[in-house]
């Protein structure tokens, strides 16, 4: 499939309801100043790609369809919808309004239907619209963000990935997510539409590494505590010597952890449970056999980290864990960790 440039955008037109051209106003009343998307349909309206409705109403929450979204791309793209062949959808025939667009749509493999329909009326999902981005327009970035709802398995975890790498979506923040299976709103529609045409509408993801990082480092910060704690253990059971006082192992736990979690709860399991662990002293640090690791909070200073270790010999039952990382001083410490018996 041929590319197309972002600047194609600026022939796209209100399909959603009516011609931007013939309903542009300069402010819709339903729109306050301070609406999250306020300035992303500002700038699609002032160069008419998009408009509001007779009544002044710009109605963001509402939903794109399947054919309204052809049409739009269709025009953006300025493709020639004659002569396409004929994809046999049984739910769209000759007689339907938009039956040479989808046509073109389907031929050129943007918008496809599945079991021989095309659902023109069912909502775009936020998971299909990153797919139709991805398909139009030439999308490029090194980074990806890690949706604890998209599995690598779906059906647009690509498509999802390419657009968060150009940063043209960012998910939902607060619990790290996608939602790719929510309808798209023309809200959204205007900010993914916005931020394809115009950098400095891009929101730049929370400036972390990835969760490769963050795997790294707690893996490396379990096995170090481990094998400090260990060696006083065998020490104390096979040796008959006393452990040493946790005062000299603190600085290896402060290399990985907060001053918090090390004096309150690291410092009590060495004194007080350590002895009770012995071999099985790894099952108290799970991180190196949780699967799925994802972020489910992520910002500049803070990263919670959610994963499944798999039932085992040792726990007797999978359990969920999360793990909450802060940076301080430019370096990132564990701060929390905590389990949830599936």
């Amino acid at each position: 499939m041929k590319s197309w440039k972002k600047a194609s955008f600026i022939f796209l037109s209100i399909y959603f309801s009516f011609s931007a051209a013939a309903f542009a106003n300069e402010r819709f009343t339903d729109i306050d100043s301070d609406y999250w998307a306020n300035e992303e349909i500002t700038y699609l309206e002032e160069h008419n790609i998009i408009g509001g409705y007779p009544n002044g109403e710009f109605r963001p929450g509402d939903k794109v369809t399947r054919s309204q979204a052809a049409l739009m791309i269709a025009e953006a793209l300025e493709l020639d919808t004659n002569n396409r062949p004929d994809p046999d959808f049984e739910d769209v025939d000759e007689s339907y309004y938009a039956y040479d667009t989808i046509t073109a749509i389907s031929d050129e493999g943007i918008i496809n239907g599945h079991d021989g329909k095309f659902r023109p009326n069912d909502n775009l999902t936020r998971g299909q619209m990153a797919a139709v981005l991805n398909r139009a327009f030439t999308l490029s970035g090194s980074d990806s963000l890690d949706f604890k709802d998209v599995e690598e398995d779906y059906i647009f975890y690509n498509d999802i990935q390419s657009i968060a790498s150009a940063n043209i979506t960012t998910g939902y923040s607060e619990d790290n997510t996608f939602r790719p299976g929510e309808s798209t709103t023309r809200a959204q529609f205007s900010v993914f539409c916005a931020r394809a045409l115009n950098d400095t509408f891009k929101e730049e993801p929370a400036d972390t590494p990835a969760i490769t990082y963050f795997d790294e480092r707690i893996e490396e910060a379990e096995e170090s505590i481990e094998m400090a704690m260990y060696e006083q253990w065998e020490q104390e059971f096979y040796e008959n010597e006393p452990k040493a006082p946790f005062e000299e192992l603190k600085d290896t736990f402060l290399t990985y952890y907060t001053k918090d979690i090390t004096t309150n709860r690291w410092k009590e399991f060495y004194e007080q449970e350590l002895d009770n662990w012995g071999p099985e002293l790894a099952q108290a640090m799970p991180y190196r056999s949780m699967e799925n690791t994802h972020f489910t909070e992520r910002t500049d200073d803070k990263v919670v980290i959610g994963g499944t270790e798999p039932e085992n010999e040792l726990n007797g039952q999978e359990t969920y864990y999360e793990y909450t990382l802060v940076k301080q001083d430019g370096d990132w410490y564990i701060d929390e960790f905590s389990g949830t018996p599936q």
